[in-house]
């Protein structure tokens, strides 16, 4: 064996290293920690601490001096320097998956795909489904109830740990004990709280291959039952499960024959699939044809196999795909994935070679005389940065909330940033605000080099909120913007930092048409009811009321603004409402499906825009759904005809509900927060004469109170079918911006104050009246366009009321009389029934919607403000045009008539359109969420400046997990996180239960990452049946 014969040689390097006093050298302390527990897994400055004391430092045993140790063998003298250099504290590994943000450590482990810890799933892309808390708080649609991304029995779905970077194939079992359940292919039965999938092929297994598993799986066990289980291996076993292992194992084993014999496209796919500079939506069917021979296909299909092959080609491109929604099942096309242009991912790549040639110019500028590091090129990014950094914190603080310290405004330097600084930026606001990179992705470690490099951030973790702290503090983007907005991209559009998403703007005058409808068009001269607030810009729909010549019997009249007898379909203004499909809510950041403006001439003031010629107005066009009814809430008949409308009321919804006595909803406790400094001058004054209801006369208010009478009695007709009750009322949350820009220079950047915000209850609503209106309006179209065969967007239920005696029982049982006490049914409660039903999709032909208690349903009454809406309108107008025409109804089964050539849309146009519709509402919805960030950013605000914050806050366990607790709060039913230093020894994760209750004190708030941490006070014994949101589980 080698031993050392003299004095041991030590590089120019290590040289520098501090020394033992016995002379021996030390290993350098890593400056990385864990930050209050490991909150933030992501590295941090520290300072290095001083002297090592305590019992914990003693050396177990002797070790011998310098000389002593250089004449033993290598591995001994390794052993003693183990047992000197071990007495410095090693900093703690991170948990590969862990509670509180996105990047996670899976590269210190030996990745395999027999890994077994599958209980925390990876979420799937953001806006790809419903079902969150966030949006059970801040929608009060029916996809505030149910989702629909819904797996079923015998689904094989690809999973992915929170910890892990293989994906997993695995075979759903179904919804127990508030979990779903899953036998993985590595032979193991695996749980979890949620899932997205983003591959899925239906009905893979049979129900007699899952029979073996399902039966050691009762129905009725709860989760403590199901944990038993998996301690005890009493679950379902490898022999159990056998049949569906070598069905998946196939199935992987046929995945990677198509791999290996188009290994050359699929490695190269990015190469081929991706546009120059634009983003490019492609899904798995497309690619099949650009990276697949045509001798792939099996009767012109291409099978799951090589759809998953294409997949696991993507997944395995560090940054260049992203999946941006999650279908139910392999066979849907909405499965689109977002492709990143080539200088997108070579800017990437760019900032990556930076970052490493930057590590190389630090290490080697040890060596005297070398001067690498101080021309570098990012070292000229930094030394700007820098100076920006310093500019900022002028007249703004920055704090670890992922907002600055609100300030009163000012101005800064605006720096002439260097290209290569401007590259580092937007692969920062990349790494930060869009979140493209994958949890386990190397590319981490760059954003965090950065950070650490500028040496502004050393008491802060080295994460996204950081960077988009940083890019706050450089003016890049404003100190208030909602993080959530970049984190859901819609295809074929731009984010504008500060405002709404960019579109190219179409022709107007090439996509008009004359009215289609204009000799047709029937006069309405008894009042219209437009019921809106009044600070609503956009009236599309009002009420009316005809009496028969039968006093029990009357035709209820709804009116929908009719923009589509004027807009010709398929043209270029229909492909730009197409894109932003639904007028999106998010407070300072409204974003219409037709803007305001779009259509007017700027230089002629009497020119009017689209939304002002179609808005609900005198004498102006109207497409009405009516309906005849009786007192009992019977529909007796239906008709659909275009109107002209000649006297129009303008009400608030408020007034209507008090007038006709409507119930009025309880408000929570503590609901209402306020910061900054409200403006008194109101943002918009409404053109139109708003009038109360006192002031009608006696026949308007006569028509108001049947309208409410006999609105009622349909609606209590659906809820005998077990349509949802009753909605409650949401945190809503009002923004106003400082409009006084202060004074800048041509090279400064203007900061305004801080907006006002303020965040409180829902005081109603709405108006029933309207609501069941609307839904009535929605029955008369899909009736009539079922009728005669038209193909339209109709909203159903996935299980097409297959499940429909169950999910009643259920309802009626469970959900329905909680609602009737005022308790909010939870959200488990809640997925429950989502899963009876199927969730709710768009669909071409007609189907049961269970909560709204009817057969079918289209939705009809905003055409200025739903792209689907305005599709029934044209698919409406085009029929009402041939049946004029003809001079009779259309009746395909008698007239042997080409329905599909007269409409607007072709069922094979729909079949591609709705889909990407679908998609498209979801990630608006999505968007609406953002809400959230506002009410997050004012109990930031309010805990650390404010200081309005409600004296208790309660803290309900929704699940309990081995890391800590998740629940919500009741202050505006936030979510939040309780971990084991959050519980200050109060109890024991594993003593805690579901629907427990503490009284807490916010211990963080992550206004980027979305997320609340707080600290137990104290445990609140035997509350729980006080609180509607406990007790319901």
């Amino acid at each position: 064996m080698l031993r050392i014969s003299g004095r041991p040689f030590i590089c120019q390097a290590c040289s520098k290293l501090p020394q033992s006093p016995s002379g021996r050298l030390r290993a350098p302390k890593l400056p990385y920690l864990v930050t209050g527990s490991g909150k933030w897994v992501a590295t941090q400055s520290a300072k290095q601490s001083g002297q090592l004391l305590g019992q914990e430092n003693i050396p177990s045993t002797f070790i011998p001096g310098q000389e002593a140790i250089a004449k033993l063998p290598v591995r001994e003298r390794l052993h003693y320097w183990t047992q000197e250099n071990d007495r410095q504290k090693t900093p703690k590994m991170f948990s590969d998956s862990n509670l509180y943000a996105t990047m996670t450590n899976s590269l210190t482990r030996t990745q395999t795909s027999k890994a077994t810890n599958l209980a925390n799933l990876k979420a799937g892309p953001t806006g790809s489904q419903t079902g969150s808390a966030m949006e059970f708080n801040l929608e009060r649609d029916e996809h505030s109830i149910v989702g629909t991304d819904i797996a079923k029995p015998g689904d094989m779905v690809e999973l992915g740990s929170s910890g892990s970077r293989m994906p997993h194939l695995a075979i759903y079992l179904g919804y127990y004990g508030d979990r779903n359940h899953f036998y993985a292919s590595n032979g193991t039965w695996n749980m979890s709280r949620g899932f997205s999938s983003p591959f899925l092929v239906s009905n893979f297994a049979k129900p007699h291959e899952l029979e073996p598993i399902l039966s050691k799986l009762s129905a009725d066990a709860t989760l403590e039952d199901f944990e038993k289980m998996k301690e005890e291996e009493s679950g379902p076993s490898r022999e159990d499960a056998k049949v569906l292992i070598d069905r998946m194992d196939a199935f992987r084993a046929e995945t990677e024959s198509v791999y290996q014999r188009n290994l050359a496209n699929l490695d190269a796919a990015h190469k081929l699939l991706s546009y120059r500079h634009r983003f490019r939506y492609m899904s798995l069917f497309q690619m099949a044809d650009v990276l697949l021979p045509n001798s792939m296909r099996v009767e012109g299909e291409v099978s799951p196999a090589a759809l998953y092959a294409i997949h696991l080609a993507l997944t395995r491109v560090e940054f260049g795909f992203r999946p941006i929604s999650s279908s139910r099942a392999l066979h849907r096309r909405d499965q689109l994935y977002e492709i990143f242009p080539q200088d997108q991912t070579e800017l990437v790549e760019k900032v990556n070679l930076l970052a490493r040639h930057y590590i190389v110019a630090m290490a080697r500028s040890r060596i005297p005389g070398n001067d690498e590091l101080a021309n570098a090129w990012l070292g000229k990014f930094i030394k700007q940065a820098r100076t920006a950094v310093k500019n900022s914190r002028k007249i703004r603080e920055i704090t670890p909330y992922g907002i600055l310290k609100p300030s009163n405004g000012g101005t800064i330097s605006k720096p002439e940033w260097l290209p290569i600084s401007k590259d580092v930026i937007q692969f920062l606001e990349l790494w930060a605000s869009y979140g493209l990179f994958e949890a386990s992705a190397r590319l981490h470690s760059n954003g965090a080099m950065i950070l650490r490099a500028i040496g502004m951030y050393d008491d802060m973790p080295l994460n996204q909120t950081t960077a988009w702290t940083f890019l706050q503090e450089i003016g890049h983007i404003m100190p208030w913007e909602v993080p959530s907005r970049y984190k859901v991209r819609f295809p074929d559009t731009e984010i504008v930092p500060g405002a709404g998403l960019k579109r190219q703007e179409p022709s107007i005058e090439a996509s008009r048409r004359t009215d289609i409808a204009a000799n047709a068009r029937q006069d309405v001269c008894s009042p219209v009811f437009c019921i809106d607030a009044a600070s609503t810009r956009v009236i599309d729909d009002g009420i009316s009321v005809e009496r028969t010549e039968k006093k029990d019997e009357f035709w209820i009249h709804v009116h929908a603004a009719d923009p589509a007898s004027g807009i010709e379909p398929n043209s270029e203004l229909c492909k730009y409402m197409e894109l932003v499909p639904d007028n999106i809510y998010l407070a300072g950041h409204f974003q219409a499906m037709l803007p305001a403006e779009l259509g007017g001439n700027d230089g002629d003031y009497a020119s009017k825009s689209l939304i002002e010629q179609y808005s609900l107005q005198k004498d102006c066009p109207a497409l009405t759904f009516s309906a005849k009814v009786n007192r009992r809430g019977d529909v007796l008949d239906y008709r659909i005809e275009p109107s002209t409308l000649r006297n129009v009321v303008y009400m608030g919804p408020e007034d209507v509900s008090r007038f006709c006595l409507e119930p009025q909803p309880k408000l929570a406790r503590g609901t209402e927060l306020a910061v900054g400094q409200k403006r008194e001058e109101s943002d918009y004054e409404p053109e139109r004469k708003m009038v109360l209801a006192k002031d009608l006369d006696q026949a308007q208010q006569d028509d108001v109170l049947l309208l409410y009478e006999l609105t009622k009695a349909i609606k209590d007709k659906r809820l005998e079918k077990g349509a949802w009750p009753y909605f409650f009322p949401r945190p809503a949350v009002t923004v106003q911006f400082d409009v006084t820009q202060p004074t800048a220079g041509a090279d400064e950047i203007a900061i305004p104050a801080d907006p006002y915000i303020h965040v409180g209850m829902e005081s109603s609503n709405g108006s029933a009246l309207v609501s069941n209106s609307m839904v009535l309006a929605g029955e008369i179209a899909a009736r009539w366009c079922a009728e005669r065969q038209i193909s339209v967007p109709y909203r159903r239920d996935a299980n097409m009321g297959v499940r429909d005696q169950e999910a009643l029982a259920y309802a009626r049982g469970e959900l329905y009389p909680l609602i009737a006490k005022g308790i909010e049914p939870t959200m488990s409660q809640r997925a429950e029934l989502s899963r009876l039903t199927g969730g709710i999709e768009l669909a071409a032909q007609p189907g049961p919607y269970f909560l709204l208690g009817l057969d079918m349903y289209a939705k009809a009454t905003s055409p200025l403000r739903r792209f689907g809406d305005l599709i029934v309108h044209w698919q409406v107008h085009a029929a009402l045009a041939h049946e004029r025409a003809k001079g009779g109804q259309l009746d395909p089964a008698r007239d042997n008539d080409d329905v599909d050539a007269k409409m607007a849309f072709s069922q094979a146009q729909l079949a591609e359109t709705l889909p990407l519709l679908q998609l498209r509402e979801k990630l608006g919805r999505a968007v609406s969420r953002g809400a959230s960030d506002w009410i997050l950013m004012a109990v930031a605000r309010a805990w650390q400046h404010d200081g309005n914050l409600p004296e208790k806050i309660v803290f309900t366990v929704d699940m309990q997990l081995r890391e800590g607790l998740l629940g919500h709060l009741d202050l505006f039913g936030l979510d939040a996180i309780m971990d084991a230093d959050g519980l200050d020894g109060r109890a024991l994760i594993k003593d805690v239960k579901v629907r427990d209750r503490f009284e807490v004190a916010l211990a963080d708030v992550n206004v980027h990452a979305g997320q609340i941490l707080v600290k137990a006070l104290g445990r609140i014994e035997s509350a729980g049946k006080q609180d509607g949101s406990a007790t319901a589980q």
